[in-house]
């Protein structure tokens, strides 16, 4: 067997071009353009600052800043500045013109009346950090000033916040590209290509058995999956400096991934009988997993029934899995259930079809 290991690397996998491109090559493509494209958008974009509360004040203050500074309200300011769409957030208590007023009030007798500011800010995001000092400044300005004429506290806080890296954040969703390119093309492709041209039923006409053959494409599989992994990993530690974690938990996510999406793959294997048709329903899973599965974009707070499928989405929870290895905060729970329940249906599949697989009579 371990010759026939070799035979399936040698001819299917680096005798073949469009198999060593999509395998080994791409996944580090895919992650230079995104990068590129992407990890310095913010260079770019305006500076955006979230607001929480109401304050007549407090917007007549932000009123007065420098163009290209956006003030937008939100409702979910600790998710909206982990994923970009603030740089800062300002979190003001409920009645906070009433209680600065009393503030004011107050300051002409012994009572102390704070006023509480909450300052969010990623300290990753060298704009942020800027930002949340300029914010930081005019408060404490404000607060002088009043200190002077009315002798009244402002106080603030901040709040270091997760920030994202887009290197290291896109990583994870690249290696499952990867991994799908092998679990989900290259094995499956491999089988039912031979299954439809005949060579699957002359291999095994000779005294090699079908399991034999089988568990052969699932170690070629498994090898490609970790050269690919590996190429993608170490091409972002040593161009982007990216410190990926060398443990159980990130490797046993990755094998997870390659085992549920050749599960997928080979459920597919035993429902379709030609190629054509294999071939169409995988492009149709690969586009689901990925954009329904939170590669590149958020899709926790999509709208339902879509949520559903998100939901559903084994990908889904295993990117998030990996995101956090990473230290990012995750999404979700259970991250292994619903793989689980996918190899294990996609086994049964497998096994009760095992004979209409492999064309044995």
């Amino acid at each position: 067997m371990r010759h026939l290991v070799v035979s399936i690397l040698k001819n299917d996998y680096f005798r073949t071009k469009s198999v060593l491109f999509w395998n080994f090559l791409f996944p580090i493509l895919l992650y230079l353009i995104l990068v590129s494209i992407f990890g310095d958008m913010s260079s770019n974009m305006n500076l955006r600052i979230g607001l929480v509360g109401e304050s007549s004040l407090v917007e007549s203050v932000f009123s007065h800043l420098p163009s290209g500074i956006e003030i937008i309200r939100t409702q979910n300011p600790e998710r909206d500045l982990k994923y970009g769409k603030i740089d800062v957030c300002v979190i003001l208590p409920e009645n906070f013109d009433n209680l600065f007023t009393k503030a004011i009030i107050f300051s002409k007798t012994k009572i102390s009346v704070p006023v509480e500011i909450t300052i969010l800010y990623a300290p990753e995001r060298q704009e942020s950090i800027v930002l949340a000092n300029v914010v930081s400044n005019i408060l404490e300005s404000l607060d002088f000033q009043l200190r002077k004429v009315k002798e009244v506290e402002v106080e603030y806080r901040k709040k270091e916040r997760q920030a994202i890296n887009y290197s290291h954040y896109i990583l994870p969703a690249v290696l499952l590209v990867g991994v799908m390119s092998v679990g989900l093309f290259t094995v499956p492709y491999q089988l039912a290509l031979y299954r439809e041209q005949g060579i699957l039923k002359r291999i095994l006409a000779s005294p090699l058995r079908g399991h034999h053959y089988f568990f052969s494409i699932v170690v070629c599989g498994l090898f490609a999956m970790s050269i690919t992994s590996a190429s993608v990993t170490l091409f972002a530690r040593f161009v982007y400096g990216v410190e990926f974690p060398i443990n159980v938990s990130f490797l046993g996510g990755v094998l997870l991934s390659f085992l549920t999406f050749l599960s997928v793959s080979l459920l597919m294997v035993s429902l379709f009988k030609t190629f054509s048709a294999l071939r169409a329903a995988s492009q149709v899973f690969n586009q689901v997993f990925m954009f329904l599965g939170g590669f590149y974009f958020d899709v926790s707070g999509i709208p339902w029934p879509i949520k559903a499928v998100v939901l559903g989405n084994p990908a889904t929870y295993l990117v998030d899995y990996l995101r956090g290895s990473f230290g990012y905060r995750t999404i979700y729970s259970n991250h292994f259930l619903v793989p689980i329940v996918w190899i294990v249906l996609s086994l049964v599949s497998l096994f009760l079809n095992w004979r209409r697989v492999m064309m044995v009579e």
